[in-house]
């Protein structure tokens, strides 16, 4: 284990919206979790039919999670039921109300921030300081932190 992770995935460019290439620090329990899963056809998260994800999977789980009780699932602050960007909502509010970087939060969902002069001489991932997000992100998910 190096600072807080154990390994990076790198999303290469061509797989993102941004045509920028993507480093995520793993932690401990990101690879606890993965190392659960057997992989079948080189995905970690597969269809039953053993294919990628459609974009519409984790969409389709949440409105069966909303209509699934009287309350639904629905965002506490609009009152709509709640959709899979924002869980990227519920994490940047997290990351900022627990007096997390800026940066950090917004390196870690793969956004710019900045100017271009900073976009120029910001040249790091702050992949260590990431790493310690997610450690404590993941806390807060267990309800331990």
């Amino acid at each position: 284990e190096r600072r807080g992770f154990v390994g990076i995935w790198t999303i290469p460019a061509i797989r993102m919206k941004a045509n920028r290439e993507h480093r995520i620090p793993l932690t401990k329990d990101m690879l606890r979790l993965i190392e659960g899963i057997k992989p079948r056809k080189g995905f970690v998260f597969c269809s039953d039919k053993n294919t990628e994800l459609s974009n519409m999977t984790l969409s389709s789980t949440m409105k069966r999670m909303h209509f699934s009780d009287q309350l639904g699932f629905v965002d506490a602050k609009s009152q709509r039921p709640a959709v899979p960007h924002g869980l990227r909502s519920t994490f940047r509010t997290w990351a900022a109300e627990n007096k997390h970087s800026r940066e950090a939060a917004e390196l870690q969902l793969a956004h710019k921030f900045g100017n271009n002069v900073e976009h120029a001489y910001y040249r790091t991932d702050i992949i260590d300081e990431r790493a310690q997000l997610l450690i404590k992100w993941h806390a807060f998910l267990e309800g331990k932190a």
